[in-house]
């Protein structure tokens, strides 16, 4: 056989066993298999490669209090594109938001914002509170619908978890009945989801209910909103439909409170991040490894616009009939996600855990802009996106997500981290598409005033550049 051929048929094995996941393979001796069984991990010899570890209760129920609310938004308070050197108004990059909230027990008062490590974040609407949970652990949330200014349905959609079908939060017009997925506003649901081994990562969250025509608020009765199907009597939740639904794996308890090592607060302390507890999960990277209300008066950025349905003083809901207006999980394109955290015992500490959501928002759903806007947790440019900071020798954690339309390549100035997505080894830059996570692990070496951003150049000019600053 030729020298070429049996090199170009060397090269074609190496690629099929990349592509094939079978990484480990080539690896050698210094590959260490994990204690337990892990979802990324090879089978081993002579077992079944298809065998998932089971499930076994923790005993903890790890129990949320999560409301969707309605706020107006400016995604650019600072009023200035620092990178570009553009001016904006309020009324130029501000929208009608609808963001998820963690509460005390019975959402009688909204959590504080934690930003540690095995914190719920800023709890400020966009993104939504960071749900934590172990490996074995129950996930019982309350969410209720407390969305005032579109007055639509809303459901919670977990990524990552096990759960039935009444849990799942999806709603589809040909079972427009199916139990949480159309919260109705001022209407509430109980979610129950278990934390398989294979559930151990980083998840988005995100609301996955009725899709709605943009610009109509309030009751959608219109014909020109799926919710119509539900307002109409064709998917309507009652209320004695709203009660607690799913197993109880974790130790058997109704909606009045949780046991175990479960908080009113909605987070445990316990647990905290993923890094080598990936099995699963879209996040395979371990380093070191809004509409505007076009129903409000005087709605910002609408002078001289064309009226939206619903603009004109008709009664609410008596929109746009055409199903081609109806935008497709349009509440999360408002602000309704969050991350969902599973850990293991392969989990490592780290001192700094950075949680960072991608998304992007058009006039098509938020008809108040005056520009499509790519945003991080719901700001856009320099000092209205997240800084963060560190000093050397921390470990630093991110934990990164995106929804939408739109794939970005996640980039940080300075820094280098160990991928195992596609490519396996050092990087400074990784896609993350719709609904895909990453978590990013380092131990911190380079002080100085960095910046992280979208690299994808149209993404970065329109908002997707945050600072992060490292001192010595």
């Amino acid at each position: 056989m030729p020298e070429q051929i049996r090199d170009n048929g060397r090269r074609n094995m190496i690629r099929g066993l990349v592509g094939g996941g079978a990484v480990a393979a080539l690896a050698g001796p210094a590959v260490l298999r994990p204690a337990v069984a892990r979802a990324d991990a090879p089978a081993a010899p002579g077992g079944d490669p298809f065998a998932l570890p089971a499930f076994v209760p923790s005993g903890r129920v790890r129990e949320f209090w999560i409301q969707a609310d309605s706020f107006e938004h400016n995604a650019v308070p600072n009023g200035m594109d620092a990178m570009m050197g553009r001016p904006y108004t309020t009324e130029q990059t501000t929208f009608w938001a609808v963001g998820f909230r963690a509460y005390t027990a019975d959402w009688a008062s909204p959590l504080d914002g934690d930003f540690g490590p095995e914190g719920i974040g800023a709890n400020s609407g966009i993104p939504g509170p960071v749900l934590r949970a172990e490996v074995g652990d129950v996930v019982r949330v309350h969410f209720r619908n407390n969305d005032d200014h579109y007055r639509w349905p809303h459901s919670m959609h977990p990524h990552g978890v096990v759960y039935t079908p009444d849990n799942d939060g999806g709603w589809l017009s040909d079972d427009a009945q199916r139990m949480g997925s159309a919260v109705a506003y001022g209407e509430s649901y109980t979610y129950t989801w278990l934390c398989h081994p294979s559930s151990a990562g980083t998840w988005p969250y995100h609301d996955h209910s009725v899709p709605q025509t943009p610009g109509v608020a309030g009751a959608s009765t219109g014909s020109g909103s799926a919710d119509a199907a539900v307002r109409h009597g064709r998917g309507g939740q009652p209320a004695e439909q709203r009660r607690d639904n799913g197993p109880d794996h974790g130790g058997g308890h109704d909606d009045g409170g949780a046991d175990g090592g479960s908080n009113g607060g909605g987070h445990d302390g316990g647990g905290g991040s993923n890094g080598g507890g990936d099995g699963g999960s879209n996040d395979t990277d371990h380093a070191g490894g809004g509409q505007n209300n076009p129903g409000s008066p005087a709605a910002p950025g609408d002078s001289g616009a064309p009226a939206a349905p619903g603009d004109s003083g008709a009664p609410a809901g008596q929109g746009d009939s055409s199903h081609d207006t109806m935008v497709m999980e349009i509440g999360a394109e408002l602000g309704l996600f969050g991350i969902l955290v599973v850990t293991d015992h392969q989990t490592p500490s780290v001192d700094h855990e950075f949680v960072l959501f991608l998304h992007d928002l058009s006039k098509r759903s938020a008809r108040s802009l005056a520009l499509p806007l790519n945003m991080f947790n719901g700001g856009a440019f320099v000092d209205n996106t997240p800084t963060y900071t560190a000093k050397v020798g921390d470990r630093v954690r991110w934990r990164i997500a995106a929804l939408g339309e739109e794939f970005h390549v996640f980039h940080i100035h300075g820094h280098r981290w160990r991928s195992r997505q596609g490519y396996q080894g050092w990087v400074d830059s990784q896609i993350v598409g719709p609904s895909t996570t990453l978590t990013i692990e380092y131990t911190e070496d380079n002080p100085g005033d960095w910046i992280y951003h979208c690299h994808v150049t149209h993404h970065m000019s329109g908002g997707m550049v945050g600072r992060y600053r490292v001192t010595a």
